[in-house]
Parts: C-alpha cells; structure tokens; sequence
C-alpha cells in the first residue's frame, strides 16, 4: 500500500524523533489521516527486521479495522482478543485488544511478552496496563496515536508531539470532507455550571435537557429534515434516556432511527453499526459511545445535543464526519448543544503540546492548542451556517467592521482604520509592514502594493515605519489576505446579484 506524502512525512518524524532519542512520540494527527496505515508500515518494516511489534486498540471495532488495513498490507500478523479466529502468538505482529492484553499480562502475574516495538492507537485515553507497558519497558520504542491528544498528563508517558499536517491541511488536498456548521436551539448555558476547565456538571445539564426536551426533540427533528438532506446520521445526547426519546420522537415522524448504548452486547452492537452503514436505517443514537472508534465513511450528518467544554470531546465528534466517501461533497453538523460557540470549527484546533500536569495540577486542555482563545461566532445572515467573525468562509459574506467586537466589546476583530492603528504596537505594525513586503515579492508584486494593504489596514501610509527583511509570513499577513481575497468575493457576488 503506497503512503501518500503527508503519511510519508509522519513517518520520517517518527523515525527522526527515534533517532533523538525520544523513543515515546505520539503522532497527534486528525481523523482520517492514516494512523493505522503509518502504524501498519513501520511495524511492516520492524516484522522485515526479524523484530516483535504490537499494535493496540481500545475496541472491538477499531481492531477490526486494523485487522483489514493489515491484511491489504500483507503484514503477518496474529489477533489477541477474546476467542478470536486469528489467534496466533507466535507472529511477529500481533494486533491487541488492551482489555485482553491486561487480562494475559494478569493471568501471567505481571509478566510482559517479547516487545520491541508498539503502537498504541487512541492514546490519550491512558489505560493503565499501557502505563504498566511504559514503565516496565522504558527503553522500548512505544508510539502513540491520537486524534485529540489533549489529556491530562500524556506528556508524562510520552515525551514528543508530532503533528507532521493539520486538517485544514488535509481539506486543502481534498482527503477529508469539508463540514458545514448549523447551531439549532439548546438548553439554558448560564443555568450550567462548570466542573473544570474541560466539564459542565453533569446533572444540571440533565436537568435542563429534561426540563426542555420538547423544545430540543423538536427543533432538532425540524432541523433535520430542513438541513440534514437525509443523510446517514449519528446523535448525541446528554443521557441515554434523551437518546431514546429522541429515537421515538424521529420514529414518530415516520424516520428510521435506532438507539446504541454499551448495555447491547457486542453482537447487537456490531448488527447496528453495519445496518447502518449500509442505509438500513438513517440514524443511530447514543450518548457518548459513537465519541471514538467508530469508523463510518458514508455518515454524512451529526446531530449534537450534549454541551461540551472538552476539546477532545469536540474534535471526535466532529471526525466522526471527516472521513470522504464517494459522492459525499459536504457533511453536516446540526449543533443544539452552543458547542461550535465555544470552538469553532474542529478541524481548525492544533495539538501544540502535550499535557505535564499531574493530578491535582490544572489542566485546560485549550491551552494545548494553538488557538487558546475561544473564538466569536454567530450565524452567517447570508448562508445560515455559524461562521467565525468576521467573514463566512463558506459564502464570502463580510461583517460590516462596526460590528466585529471582540468578546469584551473593546476592540475590533480584524480592526481597521483608526481603531487598529490605535491598538497595534510599532513592533506589529512594523512586522506587518516587513511581511507585506516580502509577500509581495513572493508574489512579484511592486512595493507599492505593500504600502497600499498597510494603509488598508491602518488608514495611514508607513512613512514612520522602518521595515526589516523577512524570508516567511506568518498568520499576521497571511490571515490578512485571505480576509481581503474573501472580501473582494463577496463585492463581487454582491456586484453580479444587483
């Protein structure tokens, strides 16, 4: 199987961090990129070297899936888990369920078998026999993979975060979906308290969605048969008791609709995630089980009606939709739980660095990311869809500037004119003005064009500034001519509608 560039590229890092030293890296890397297939292709290379290798998933249905990934590899390679046809310990690559794994390593009194190399796939949920795995082997070369590595003290297990292409990067290259945003109606937030920096209190988010699940049952159908196109769907829900009314609800409405929670067992399960798949039925409803691990190409929608504070939580959910399929252009996320509000868009939050904290330390997991400042949102007056101020990368449509606050209501986003002349430092003006100049030699443009975008945005020439040479632009300029190219489009549109 050919790796594409940006899985060639994660495996040179993999092999580079080895090389420094830092045998425990975790390849932070969004859904759909092809962990399992980089995984498969470096265990592929430890089986040539005469070495044992371990790839170690968390489910029933991720290891089936790397059972085909592996196979189409032609890995040779044995299961462990429970009673499963492909048992063979004796292979040089085994594909481990970790619940059987700890339960071998158990009835062994402790003991690890033969490891030289080990994958360790969703990583950031921290099983304690991988902890166990960690410490005893502490000179093996054990590798972890998450989409969302954003959990308390990862960094104490793992010493390096390799993010070799984001997923905005990967939508630009057309191998994930692109995913359109709707915000619906939800329950009361300032009725909500906070658990930490990554929880609302459970039971007051129960409480206010029984106090409006009507209200929410309803909007939600409604939403769904206005902007889900009738897609394959998945639900999330604060409760199992929500989902379920929820299921009835749709039903009642003459739409297929079906409940999963852990309390089927593995069978029931299994029948309903491939009934689903194949179009059987148009949605599957849960609370939190579909949150990771389940791998569905052809879902198209989600429907979101859990509030969320945890960035983890955020960017599963919304890659449960990521994943292209033929004839999927778009997908779809109907938000009733004011959740986008709180993110923005998914695939835009970065892993920047991985979690030191100890128990009883803070731990945000936003201050993980790139972005750490939550984003302002509305909804486009123009699309509909929940856009970030102050333009709508979907329709081009631009906020009139006197109405891009920031969250406090002092300053502009994006500011312009006197108010971003009277906010930015010379030292931002001045590096402004220096990426300008060197954007507009990349791009074979005169000077004049950099002294003309400088005075776009200040209402001023740079007479007084005294640029220096830059051989790279940063967000600074480069997040400034996307502003300007969408709003040319949108005077554009407007231009042709009149």
């Amino acid at each position: 199987m050919e790796l594409r560039d940006h899985q060639k590229k994660a495996v040179s890092m993999i092999y580079q961090s080895i090389r420094e030293g830092k045998k425990r890296p975790v390849l932070g890397c969004c859904t759909s990129y092809g962990k399992t297939v980089i995984a498969g292709h470096v265990l592929k290379k430890c089986q040539d070297m005469g070495k044992r290798g371990y790839f170690f998933c968390d489910r029933v249905q991720l290891v089936k899936q790397s059972i085909d990934k592996f196979y189409q590899m032609g890995i040779d390679f044995g299961v462990k888990q429970a009673n499963h046809p492909m048992t063979a310990p004796y292979k040089p690559i085994q594909i481990a369920s970790i619940q059987t794994f700890a339960k071998e390593v158990e009835a062994h009194n402790g003991q690890l078998p033969p490891i030289d190399m080990a994958f360790v796939d969703e990583c950031h949920t921290q099983y304690e026999i991988i902890k166990y795995l960690i410490k005893q082997y502490n000179d093996t070369i054990i590798i972890g993979m998450s989409a969302s590595p954003y959990s308390r003290g990862l960094g104490l297990m793992y010493n390096n975060l390799l993010v070799p292409a984001t997923a905005s990067e990967l939508l630009d290259l057309d191998y994930l979906c692109p995913v359109r945003y709707y915000v619906g109606k939800h329950i009361d937030m300032k009725k909500i308290a906070s658990r930490g920096p990554n929880a609302f209190n459970p039971g007051d988010i129960d409480r206010e969605t029984d106090n409006d699940s009507e209200m929410l049952s309803g909007d939600i159908i409604k939403n769904w048969v206005k902007l889900g196109e009738n897609s394959q769907t998945i639900a999330f829900s604060p409760t199992q008791n929500m989902s379920k009314k929820l299921v009835e609800k749709f039903q009642a409405e003459g739409i297929s609709a079906e409940h999963i929670d852990c309390y089927l067992d593995t069978d029931e399960r299994r029948d309903l995630f491939e009934a689903h798949d194949k179009g059987e039925f148009k949605i599957l409803s849960c609370s939190r089980l579909l949150n990771t691990g389940f791998d569905s190409p052809t879902t198209r929608c989600v429907i979101d009606c859990y509030p969320i504070k945890s960035v983890t939580d955020w960017v599963q959910r919304v890659g449960r939709i990521l994943r292209i399929s033929e004839g999927k252009e778009y997908a779809i996320y109907l938000d009733h739980g004011d959740n986008y509000s709180r993110f923005g868009p998914a695939e835009e939050i970065v892993p920047e660095e991985l979690s030191m904290a100890k128990k009883g330390d803070t731990h945000n997991e936003r201050d993980l990311t790139k972005e750490k400042k939550k984003p302002k949102t509305m909804e486009c007056p123009q699309c509909r869809q929940a856009m970030i101020m102050p333009a709508c990368k979907a329709c081009g449509y631009q906020l009139p500037v006197n109405d891009q606050f920031y969250d406090d209501g002092t300053d502009l986003v994006e500011a312009t004119g006197k108010a971003a002349n009277k906010k930015d430092s010379i030292e931002i003006k001045t590096q402004f003005y220096s990426e300008l100049l060197c954007h507009a030699r990349k791009k074979g443009y005169s000077k004049g064009w950099a002294a003309n975008q400088y005075r776009s945005k200040y209402d001023v020439w740079p007479n007084k500034i005294k640029p220096y040479d830059v051989s790279e632009t940063t967000s600074l300029v480069k997040n400034w001519v996307k502003y300007q190219a969408i709003k040319y489009r949108a005077s554009q549109q407007q231009r042709k509608a009149s």
